[in-house]
């Protein structure tokens, strides 16, 4: 049977140790320290965008309050417009309303003058066409 050696060898621990240091400095510069430089870089890149989204949040936030408040003024002058506007109007309305009624009103007394005057006349002439009538009557019944 063989025997198992417990005893540690110092020639080899020493090369272990020197081949386990020689690794540890070369995985430390190619590996480890170029994974944590990304890994700064990275997490300094993402603090920065998310506070510049902050901002930006907080930006469109104020240009929103801005943008609804001009949208009131703006609807606030426009409703002031249209009411003036339909006030203008309604007061050339009733202008021309008030024109067009004098206008009618003398048109409809100038016809009722002439009718009544019309009126009069033919009334007038009613006895004289009843007369020529009558003597048309007479001739035809009565021969001459």
């Amino acid at each position: 049977m063989s025997s198992l050696n417990l005893v540690p060898n110092p020639t080899i621990m020493v090369i272990e140790a020197g081949i386990f240091l020689a690794n540890f400095f070369v995985v430390k510069k190619l590996l480890l320290e170029p994974y944590l430089e990304s890994l700064e870089a990275r997490s300094k890149l993402t603090i920065g965008s998310q506070s510049l989204a902050a901002q930006l949040d907080q930006d469109n936030a104020k240009a929103l309050d801005t943008i609804s408040r001009r949208l009131q003024e703006a609807a606030a002058e426009v409703r002031l417009y249209r009411e003036n506007t339909l006030l203008v109007a309604k007061q050339k309305r009733d202008e021309v309303l008030a024109v067009a009624t004098r206008d009618a009103n003398e048109i409809v007394n100038h016809v009722r003058t002439d009718l009544a005057r019309e009126l009069v006349e033919q009334r007038r002439r009613i006895p004289d066409l009843v007369r020529n009538l009558s003597q048309q009557l007479v001739d035809r019944i009565v021969p001459a």
